[in-house]
Order: structure tokens, then sequence, then C-alpha cells
């Protein structure tokens, strides 16, 4: 037959194995939603250190009993829709396939009876009557899998999941085959059904009794859970199979009686869909587990409480559910009607309009009763230094005043997590010594994604402290706020409304909010109780932006991105970027509208936009026309992550001192020419990656052949930080050597980093791994806590205060 059927000539039946590798191949083909997302799981929870995170994340227990209760139920409940829908829609697959089938073989051979059919194709009855079930035994084998590596520190799993995959498939084909045999007797199904019972009974108590002894803390208790929903599920399908043969026999016997009211409309659509009536059982029970999935699926996606109370992991599942459930519909559509209907959706995806939700969130100015000049009155470089020195007259008294330029690396919450509390460990040491603070010595901060994230968290604390006491607490109150969870919201987006906005018709009913403006919510709603509050709920980053004539009391901030069309650094910056300083960088703040204003979180998350986690922000820049009764022109400027062009920002921070050292030699002022000549330049470069050379591994010649170019891109993407940092470097060590002839005391570059130092003999404690995400787990956590408290350049630092 034609069109991916399972069916095929009889020309292959003379040779059993190609038939059953034909059908296989076909049936993969066949469910193939199902078997993308299982794929995708092992890929995720296995080969990603995030997934791995999550599931660590998943096994930590801290809160309240209530709150960790609801998570591990969801977690359950997530569990049963994914394998449900899994199995269930693709069993309806596989009837409508039957059905269609059987019909097409009645037109072509009218004599055909039913015994000689299923001997005619029973291999391929086979495989559609049992791949349905053997997907849903997989959604488990994936969570056993993906478990099973928190229990064992070797690579032998990981290495070969897939194998892993297949292999427990085979095994419980096996043990499914023995099942339906037993089911078929009185007294050994008897015993089953009791088995049934006391697993259904005993799953609901061992959750209460996990979550009262933190059990759930333990990888092994957890598999053993999963397990025991394995047994249900299996126990349920044959148990309800000779069940459902029971009332076929009897079917054949007993004229039916024309149903009512809701029974009616469920036997029609029952029929619509080739199923047959005895499995009413089983669709009912598939609607209440859709419901029930539905119902937590879209409070993640509406409720930002519910979304992180629920974790990522639950969320990741329900998500898989909804999405192979979509699929699966789609693909039993294009069974019942014989035409591709995946085919046509994707053509009126890539041909309608689309709604574009990836705009940049705004505000307006006059709203807020700001002037809506306030962008266009941002300082130059050269005023804000001039203020910046006029307003530290402490320099005059002191040998070498110490400036820092602090260099922030991407890495979403590990490179924010690491950069905040190295700031605020710095700021606190400082106020504990009683000397000038730290953030006074402060003229700059530069940060790319998770280290954009990580300054403006700093930032914020800053601007916010006014009210408060001096204490040291910015430490701790960067930690308490960088350490929640700010993914489980962004995925619950990305993969619902987001994905969803890609279908015909269904694009007019998501709201306009992307998984981005997710991402800032979570960060805007996230827990902020601490002492310096971070307040990012309700900054604005106009209150951050320096004005003409007036001295501003905090350091300059940089947000760096990349433009999408043309590949242009871009900044999103507090002070004015003259184009002759920056070399043309895009000034991203200059091109809001007149009345426009965005929130800190979204300058911040503006440089974090790393597709396909977050899309492209999109900022619109109208021109204003030439000639009089013209009409003002559009452009729409696409900013994703700023590590596409430069993850340190050591570009911008470089082309800023060039540019001091011009300013100070060219003064005439006195006062700034004789505190300038006693800086002592030091910059702080936080880094939260691996260090040292990458071993170069060899490459096959079809990989060669085929990928050369398109690896050749991805290194070069890699590197192209790598020179940046390097380049910066050796600058640093030239103005170090030449700091007398340059108009400085001194320069200094000092490296801060999360993983080992190579420079550093004795730095060996800190090998990882940390894993790079929107949500990190306690025990990575307490990792980053640990190397905070050994880190020797840090140490130092602390040591100079």
């Amino acid at each position: 037959m034609r069109n991916g059927m399972v069916f095929f000539s009889a020309s292959l039946r003379k040779y059993p194995l190609i038939r059953f590798l034909a059908n296989a191949l076909a049936s993969i083909w066949l469910f193939f939603p199902s078997i993308l997302f299982l794929a995708l799981g092992l890929i995720c929870f296995t080969q990603l250190g995030q997934g791995k995170d999550l599931l660590i994340s998943f096994t930590e227990t801290s809160g309240s009993f209530g709150g960790i209760l609801l998570s591990k139920f969801i977690f359950l409940v997530a569990i049963t829709f994914w394998v449900y829908v899994s199995w269930y829609s693709s069993r309806m697959i596989a009837y409508i396939k039957g059905f269609q089938h059987r019909l097409l073989c009645n037109q072509v051979n009218p004599t055909l009876g039913d015994a000689e059919y299923e001997k005619l194709f029973d291999m391929e009855l086979r495989f559609l009557h049992r791949f349905p079930r053997i997907i849903g035994y997989a959604c488990l084998l994936v969570i056993l899998i993906s478990l099973s590596l928190l229990l064992t520190k070797g690579d032998w799993i990981r290495e070969q999941p897939f194998l892993f995959l297949i292999g427990g498939m085979l095994v419980l084909w096996i043990i499914d085959r023995q099942m339906i045999r037993l089911s078929s007797y009185g007294q050994s199904g008897r015993l089953l059904k009791i088995m049934l019972i006391t697993a259904a009974v005993v799953i609901p108590f061992l959750l209460v009794l996990y979550t009262a002894t933190g059990l759930f803390s333990k990888a092994g208790f957890i598999i053993l859970l999963v397990l025991l929903v394995l047994v249900v599920y299996m126990l349920y399908i044959n148990l309800r199979r000779h069940r459902m043969e029971e009332l076929e026999r009897k079917a054949t016997r007993v004229t039916r009686v024309s149903a009512r009211g809701w029974r009616r409309w469920i036997n029609r659509l029952m029929d619509w869909l080739h199923l047959p009536r005895e499995e009413r059982g089983y669709f009912t029970v598939f609607n209440i587990v859709c419901g029930v999935g539905l119902t937590a699926y879209t409070a993640a996606i509406f409720m930002f409480p519910a979304s992180t109370r629920f974790g990522p992991f639950p969320v990741i599942l329900l998500a898989f559910a909804v999405l192979l459930g979509f699929g699966n519909v789609i693909t039993a559509l294009s069974c019942k009607f014989r035409i591709n209907v995946h085919f046509f959706i994707f053509i009126l995806a890539a041909f309608l309009p689309t709604p574009d939700h990836h705009k940049v969130r705004t505000g307006s100015l006059s709203e807020r009763r700001v002037p809506i000049t306030v962008y266009q009155d941002r300082q130059h470089l050269s005023e804000y230094m001039k203020h910046w020195l006029y307003e530290r007259p402490e320099i005059d008294s002191m040998q070498q005043y110490p400036v820092y330029f602090v260099l922030a690396n991407g890495g979403a919450s590990r490179s924010a997590y690491w950069v905040s509390t190295v700031l605020g460990r710095l700021e606190d040491a400082s106020i504990d010594a009683g000397g000038p603070r730290f953030s006074r010595q402060l003229f700059c901060l530069s940060g790319t994604s998770g280290g954009g994230v990580g300054i403006s968290t700093y930032y914020a604390q800053l601007l916010h402290q006014q009210e408060k006491s001096v204490v040291a607490g910015f430490e701790n109150s960067g930690r308490s706020f960088l350490r929640q969870d700010f993914l489980s919201f962004t995925l619950a987006r990305m993969l619902g409304p987001d994905f969803f906005n890609y279908i015909p018709l269904l694009n007019k009913l998501i709201p306009d909010e992307d998984r981005a403006e997710a991402l800032e919510q979570a960060i805007e709603r996230s827990t902020d109780k601490a002492y310096y509050r971070v307040g990012f709920d309700s900054t604005w980053f106009d209150q951050c932006l320096t004005q003409k004539g007036i001295p501003h009391p905090l350091p300059i901030l940089l947000i760096n991105t990349t433009r999408v069309k043309d590949g242009s650094p871009g900044v999103v910056s507090n002070i004015q970027l003259s184009t002759n300083i920056f070399n043309r960088r895009v000034d991203v703040a200059g091109l809001l509208q007149a009345d426009k204003t965005i929130r800190l979180s979204t300058a911040a998350i503006l440089g974090a936009r790393f597709p396909y986690m977050s899309p492209a922000g999109r900022i619109d820049q109208y021109k204003h026309p030439s000639s009089p009764g013209g009409t003002d022109t559009v452009r729409a400027n696409y900013f994703v992550d700023g590590g596409y062009f430069d993850n340190s920002g050591a570009g911008a921070v470089q082309e800023m001192i060039r540019a001091l050292l011009l300013i100070g030699a060219d003064t005439e002022d006195p006062v700034i020419k004789r505190r300038f000549e006693k800086l002592s330049l030091k910059v702080l470069h936080i880094t939260n990656s691996p260090q040292g050379t990458i071993p170069l591994q060899p490459i096959g010649p079809f990989v060669n052949d085929l990928m050369a170019p398109l690896l050749t891109i991805i290194g070069a993407y890699d590197m192209q930080t790598t020179v940046n940092d390097r380049r910066f470097i050796t600058y640093i060590n030239d103005l170090k050597a030449k700091a007398r002839a340059k108009g400085l005391k001194d320069a200094e570059y000092i490296p801060i980093h999360l993983y080992n130092d190579p420079a550093v003999a004795g730095d060996t404690m800190s090998r990882g791994p940390y894993a790079m995400n929107w949500f990190i787990s306690d025990s990575v956590r307490r990792q980053m806590d640990r190397r905070l408290l050994t880190q020797p350049r840090l140490q130092q630092l602390i040591t100079d205060f």
C-alpha cells in the first residue's frame, strides 16, 4: 500500500525479516509525533547538563509539606498524562489506519473474510495493536533511564541511552506478551486484578509518605515509584483489553440498545474515529486524563505561582503530552481523510501572516510623568567622567585610587548568580572594612546574557539602597533573589502559546506575550524580600539614566546585545554612545520612540535572548521624513543575545578605556588632570565557563564533507569571544607597562573564574560541572557558594579592602 501504510505487498511475505523491519520503520513513521517526543525527552534528560540539573532539582525537597506534595502530585499527573496520551492517541491512529485498510481490502476483494484477513496481515496487525502500548512503556522507560543517571557517576548509560531504551522496550514487549496470556485465565486474571488495585492504592500512599519523610530526595525511591506506575499501566491496559474482548463477544449475541444523552454523543464520536464501542471505558478515562492534564498545563502557562510550584520537570512532561497529542490528532485526521494534514499546516504557517508577539515591552514616559527627552538627555562619556572625578575629592589625599571596570560573561542563571554574588561580596567586604565602598570606586558594569542580568541585579540593589541603613547584605540579597526558578514559566510559554502561534486560526487566540516576556515577568514576580531589595517589578530603565548637568551616583551600565539583520553589536546603556568612541555600536536605548521607555528587566533580558529559549526582540525605530509633508518610516530592529558577537562585553569596555585615556590626556582642567593621574585601573572579568583549551578530535570524512562549513561557523562563534578577550587582556597588559606614559597610576586585569583558574597553581577545587539554565538546583548553587569562599583572586581583592 502507499502513503506510509503499515501494510505491504505479498512479495514481502517471502522474507519475514525484511517484512518485520519494513513494518517497524512504517510504524515509526506512522506514530512519529510520539516517537519524536520520546527522543526529545531522552536527549534532554540524558545528554544535556541542564536536563540532569532539572532532575536533581526535582529531588530537592525544600519548602512546606503542602507545596512539596503539590509539586510531586503534579509530577504523577504529568507522567500519567504523557503516558496515557501517547498510548491512546496512538491507538486511535491505529484503529483509523486499520479501518481504512480493511475498507480498501473489501473494495479489492469483497469475499475476503475476517479470519482470512487477519491471517494474511497477521504481522501488520500485531504492529498496529501493540506499537501504541510499547510507546506508553517507552515514556516511562525514558524517565527511568534519566533518573538512573542520578544513581551512578558512570557514563555508560549517557553514552548509549537509545540502546538502553530499545533494550528495555524489548524486555517489556516480552513481558507484555506474557501478561496478555495470563490475563485470559480466570485465576491468574483475578490475581492480576488484585495486584492492579493494590498498586493503585499504594501509589498515593507512597506520595504522601515520601513527602512527609523526605524520600523524594533519594533518586532510588523515585525510581521505585515510577516502576510502580509502570506496573499499574501494564496491568491496566491488559486487563482492560481482556474486559473489552468479553464485551465484544457479548455484543455479538445481544442486540444493542440505542444510547441517549451524552453517551449518544460519545458513541457518535467513537464511531467517527472508528473506535470500538467496547472501549468506552478507555475513551472516558482518556478524556478525564486529558482534562486534568490540560488544566495543569493551562495553569502553568497563565499562572506564574503555579508554574514555579510545579517545577520545570513536570512542566516539560505536561507540555510534551499536549504537543504530541496535538501531533497525533493531526496524524489521525490525515489517516481519516487520506491527506497529509501536516503538510497543509506547514504550508499555511509558512505563507499566511503570523502575529508578531516578539515586540519588546515598552511603557509610556508621559504616563509615568517623566520628561520625554530623558533618553536624549543622557550624558556622554566625557561628562560622566568629569562628574565622577569631581564627586571624589578623597582621591587628592591618596597615593593611588582604584577604579573598577567589571566584565560579566553570559551563562543564564549560572552567570547571573555568580556575578551578583561576587559583586555583592565585594560590596559587603568594603562596607565591613569601613573604607571607601566598592560601588563608589566602580566606574562601569558591562555584561552579556546572564551576566547582564547579574550586573542589573546588583545595579538595582544600589539604585534602591538610599532608604536603607548601610550594612553588609548585598551578597545574601542577590543570592536569595537569583536562586529562584525563572525557567518553568518561560518553558510553559515556549511549549504552549509560542508553539501554537504558527497554527492558522489557533494563533488568533494566542495572547500577545511571548516566552521572552514570560522570562521578564518571572524575574519581576519572583520573591524579593531581602534587605537590599532588587525591585525588578517596579524599576524602569529611565530611572537608571544619567542626565546632562547632574552628577550620577551609580556606575555606567552596559548591557550588550546583537542586532539580527547585520550582526552589529548593540548596547543598552545609561549614557549616550558616541559613534566615534564606541565604533558604531548600536545605542539601543536611543532607538526608542519619543514617549517610550522600557523596564530594567526588559533591558537585561534583551541582552539574554538566546534562541530558541528566547526569540529576537523587536524595537521599532521611527525615522522622520527628510522633507516637509513626508511620512515617518519605520525600521524594525531585532536584537538577540550579545554573546553572538561578544560574550564578555570586553569590546565596549576597551573602547571606553581608550576614550578615557584620550580625555585625560587632552583635558586642561587641573582637578581632572591631577585626579586622573592617581587612578589605578582594575578590570574585573567575572567568568563562569571552563578555562583552558578544547581538545581537537578527528572529524570523519562524511561529517567533513557535509558539516564542515556549519562546524566552522559554530567554532568561529565560540572563538570570537576568546579572541576579543585575549585582545583586551593584551591591551590592559600593554597599558600596565606604559601606565605612567598614558597618564595613569597603574592598570591590572583580574579574572574571577567560577571554574579552575589555570594561572593559579593551587586552584584545583572547582571543576564543576555547573549547569547553564534559567534555573539552578540547590546542589549546583551550593557548589557555587563554596567556590565563592575559595576563589583565590576574589579572596585577594577582599583582603585588599
